[in-house]
């Protein structure tokens, strides 16, 4: 097999591995808590390249350099469509809000794939908000363990420190 030949089949397979790691970061959507796993998933590709590389040596295969080449191009590729899932995550799961109260700035997050809120000041010096939330028409009901607030037209009503509506600022 001719040089030219072992380019193509590289190409080739360097294209189906990046549409296949791609695809299968995408179905899996992983999410923060189990980014631990790129550590077990690494190793893995590297030494599943390696052991195809290896067993392709040992029958006098010409892909086995291919292969062998690939136990560290792989494990580049994954992690950077693993680091690519991860940029901006917050952002595309999350619906961000901030409101300044006695001069205190405070975030409010809302899960955009799931029912739970977050709100507490810049700093998390004061009290925090966590809780699970419920949509009703145009509005949500935020209910915490000691509290229940509402948000009515990108205002917040019921929040501790004041009861009053508290306009809201989306933030990108």
């Amino acid at each position: 097999m001719n040089s030219k030949t072992k380019i193509k089949y590289g190409i080739g397979i360097l294209i189906l591995e990046i549409i296949l790691l791609g695809l299968w970061i995408y179905t899996m959507k992983p999410d923060p808590s189990i980014s631990i796993g790129i550590i077990l998933i690494v190793p893995i590709l590297f030494g599943l390249n390696l052991i195809i590389g290896l067993i392709l040596y040992f029958f006098k295969k010409p892909f086995s350099k291919i292969f062998l080449a690939n136990s560290i191009i792989c494990p580049l590729i994954f992690y950077a469509f693993w680091s690519l899932w991860f940029m901006n995550y917050h952002e595309r799961n999350n619906t961000e809000f901030k409101f300044s109260l006695n001069e205190i700035v405070y975030e409010l997050s809302i899960g955009k794939n799931n029912e739970y809120f977050y709100l507490c000041d810049e700093n998390n010096d004061g009290r925090v908000y966590v809780g699970k939330y419920e949509k009703k028409g145009d509005s949500l009901i935020l209910n915490d363990t000691e509290a229940r607030m509402y948000i009515i037209d990108n205002k917040l009503f019921e929040f501790p420190e004041k009861r009053t509506g508290i306009e809201l600022i989306k933030t990108e």
